[in-house]
């Protein structure tokens, strides 16, 4: 033991995405944390596809954002492309996707990590936990040690709470083809020693697959065969910034352009600026160095038919089929081998090209996910126009790694046999660095909390993308990979990512996660759009050929009756930067015009789902005694016996969601729960009644 070690108040054991988020929100909440990775130069490293949200997973990110957390204002600083997803459609599905240059992403992650106060960074192999004497007692005094870590030096780090995410590195084994070795991912060892004292521990462990498509050069690529998918024209971000700062009750207005704010988390005034500069990499052709932000584009080709038969051809050496690949996959982004049998009838597959950085020739074969060997990987690869010549600067490969299986965390993501111990990211059997770093972040607010004795932060699926995210984890079984989508949210039309701050920065508030001006300004912004949208309701406009040529002026249809500027604003094709100069409507920032013209066009829609809120909260509100005896209630199904048995859930609305659970399990366990209560509780009047 090293008795000069500190005790620490949180130990993060891992940097990617999950393990940043955490270490970051301990430390803000004012808890002396240790982050410990195998190489610092790698935090939050894009192992996979350098890019940042899509569908749902852009919401968590905004979410993280909302709540203090460092994954949308990195990838805004080190963003090559950024697009505006499902346009088109209603909002609860609109969200961003960004194209991060790589390499400065984890520069800029680990320098934002730097500047927080009561954060160490330390490079180190962790490879047994060892459970101290108070590791059985939360709130167990200021100076106990629940938790040691031993590293592969043999130095000890002590801690009252331990945060595990541990990516794809417990027992990692990566894939080519016929070559196998040991990794974590490409170029770094596995974790074998912690992923045999978790099993040591009492974990149950599962095994996972996950994989990534080969990187070729783009000096090689001919483009002239692409389709060119160009970064948006009008600014966008992932991060909360409200044109304006507060300094003793005054406003300034934002400073033209995006500046580098003095606290990265919590600047409110400005975008913040791009990492990278000067003139990008000479071979892309059609790129934005100019503009509102520097871009570069993607680029769209196809497999065609001769590629899929050297796929078909050599499906005996495919590592998936042939039975080298033990773990189960993500179903939802499956490797082009699996496509191609799967989708047999499919005649071809879009892959993008995507540029992994701003001034390097290394391009990333979007939707190309494979662990064939390598010489079928040229092959292939070469049968599509674009990528004749194409050379290969990395080869795919599959990844297999251990998770914990299902029903061993808590909603607050502590593990439930040993307290103190929380888990978050690829380890709870996720997939992708959103969901990571979303689970970090409550992983790290709550061991936080575990440590003070407060009681945990537990996001409802009616609050947040990231308590539907955790809610699943804690009341299904994972057999693959989970990955979010907007599907999963009953309640998404309240879950947009235009109002994460609204919903979520309050909270972030009270927890120290965020500064209280950064609250403010949130609230401002509720404060304004509530003003602009009764402004709304109470603007009457009248049709009359005046009116109508104005309208028209701005691209609105004429009116043929009288109504609001509220209801002419419902109109699907009508924004509120055409009527607010055609009707003399006040100036608003972007921001507080949308959340008006959302609640104008889809009000009806959120107070029905508000309704259906409140209906469910009934059953949440319901709690589940601690260790209620399953097996003793009369008339549950023995199936319904061992779920709830499994995963003990905490609310009776949690039981609802279990896999297996029907809704005459949940009547007669209302009825068990019930009639304790009343045995508890006498009526007055009773002899037993205080």
């Amino acid at each position: 033991m090293n008795s000069d070690t500190p005790l620490y108040d949180v130990i993060v054991v891992g940097a990617g995405h999950a393990g940043c988020e955490a270490a970051a929100a301990a430390a803000r909440m004012g808890c002396r944390t240790l982050l410990l990775t195998i190489d610092l130069d790698k935090l939050g490293h894009m192992s996979c596809n350098p890019s940042i949200g899509g569908p749902a997973k852009g919401h968590l990110v905004r979410e993280i954002d909302a709540m203090g957390g460092l994954m949308a204002r990195v990838t805004d600083a080190t963003y090559i492309q950024i697009r505006l997803l499902n346009e088109s459609k209603g909002p609860a599905v609109q969200a961003l996707r960004a194209q991060c240059d790589k390499r400065l992403y984890a520069k800029v992650l680990k320098e934002a990590l730097e500047r927080i106060p009561n954060l160490d960074l330390k490079q180190a192999m962790v490879e047994r936990i060892i459970p101290g004497a108070g590791s059985q007692a939360p709130g167990a005094g200021d100076d106990a040690e629940r938790f040691a870590v031993l590293t592969h030096t043999g130095r000890r780090y002590r801690g009252r709470a331990l945060v595990l995410t541990t990516g794809t590195f417990l027992r990692g084994r990566a894939i080519t083809g016929e070559a196998i070795w040991g990794a974590g991912r490409a170029g770094e060892a596995p974790a074998l020693a912690l992923g045999q004292d978790l099993a040591a521990l009492g974990f149950p462990l599962v095994r996972l697959k996950t994989g990534t498509p080969p990187r070729v050069d783009a000096r090689t690529i001919d483009f002239g065969h692409t389709e060119l998918q160009p970064g948006s024209d009008v600014p966008l971000w992932f991060g909360h910034y409200y044109g304006e700062t507060i300094d003793e009750g005054q406003t300034t207005k934002e400073r033209p352009g995006p500046a580098r704010p003095s606290s990265f988390v919590d600047g409110l005034s400005s975008p913040i600026a791009p990492a990278f500069v000067g003139k990008p990499a000479p071979v892309y052709p059609h790129a934005q160095p100019g503009g509102w932000r520097p871009q570069l584009p993607c680029y769209l080709v196809h497999t065609t038919p001769e590629f899929h038969a050297i796929v078909q051809a050599n499906l005996g050496r495919a590592p998936l089929f042939s039975g080298v690949i033990e773990g189960v996959g993500p179903r939802y982004c499956p490797s082009i081998e699996d496509k191609i049998v799967r989708f047999a009838d499919k005649e071809r597959h879009g892959m993008f090209l995507e540029p992994e950085g701003w001034s390097t020739a290394e391009v990333y074969v979007q939707g190309c996910n494979t662990s064939l060997p390598e010489d079928v990987q040229w092959r292939m690869l070469r049968a599509i126009p674009a990528l004749r010549h194409v050379e290969i600067t990395r080869a795919g490969y599959a990844i297999e790694y251990d998770a914990v299986a299902t029903g061993e965390i808590a909603p607050d993501l502590s593990a439930k046999r040993l307290p103190g111990l929380f888990l978050a990211g690829q380890i709870n059997g996720t997939t992708g660095y959103e969901e990571a770093a979303a689970q970090g972040l409550v992983a790290g607010v709550n061991a936080a909390r575990f440590v003070r004795a407060a009681p945990p932060m537990i996001l409802r699926r009616d609050q947040a993308y990231i308590g539907v995210l955790i809610d699943d984890l804690v009341t299904k079984a994972i057999h693959e990979p989970y990955r979010m989508f907007t599907s999963r949210a009953e309640h998404r039309l309240l879950l947009r990512h235009d109002n994460a701050d609204l919903r979520l920065t309050p909270l972030a508030g009270e927890l120290g996660l965020v500064e209280p001006a950064r609250v403010a300004a949130a609230e401002r912004k509720r404060e304004h759009a509530e003003a602009l949208l009764a402004e709304l309701r109470g603007r009457r406009v009248f049709p009359s050929a005046a009116v109508n040529a104005t309208l028209a002026a701005h691209g609105v249809a004429p009116l043929s009756a009288e109504m609001t500027a509220e209801e002419l604003l419902r109109r699907p094709e009508v924004r509120y930067s055409q009527i607010r100069p055609a009707l003399g409507l006040p100036d608003a920032p972007p921001d507080v015009a949308e959340q008006a013209e959302v609640q104008a066009k889809y009000g009806g829609y959120f107070a029905k789902q508000q309704r259906e809120v409140e209906r469910m909260r009934k059953m949440e509100s319901r709690r589940l005694p601690p260790g209620l005896d399953y097996a003793a209630i009369r008339g549950l199904r023995n199936e319904a016996r061992q779920v709830l048995a499994r995963f003990q859930p905490a609310t009776l609305g949690q039981a609802a969601r279990l896999s297996g659970i029907n809704p005459a399990d949940i009547a007669v366990l209302l009825i068990a729960i019930e009639k304790q209560q009343r045995v508890a509780t006498p009526p007055p009047g009773h002899p037993h009644a205080t």
